[in-house]
């Protein structure tokens, strides 16, 4: 299996690490590895984010809410958010 990461998530991620910067730019790049070590670990174990009602998983990571889905070979990770609901029909 391969994590990719869709462009959505791409421009995501730079939004709330540059937010969580703003006050404190070591958390934001603590955030940002643990984030990434936490994504790559779907690798040997893709099912251990929680399921959703429209068939995809997502993951927790300190307060943010990772989607993402199970396609053949590849997890692919969709978007990241926080307190805001995240709208899977914008891509």
């Amino acid at each position: 299996m391969q994590v990719r990461k869709s462009n959505r998530f791409k421009r995501e991620i730079k939004q709330a690490v540059k937010f969580i910067g703003k006050s404190n730019p070591k958390n934001a790049e603590r955030f940002y590895y643990e984030l990434m070590e936490h994504l790559d670990s779907l690798v040997d174990h893709p099912r251990k984010g929680r399921p959703t009602e429209d068939g995809d998983r997502e993951l927790i990571h300190k307060g943010y809410t990772i989607p993402y889905l199970i396609d053949g070979d590849n997890i692919v990770i969709l978007g990241i958010f926080n307190q805001n609901e995240w709208m899977s029909d914008v891509v």
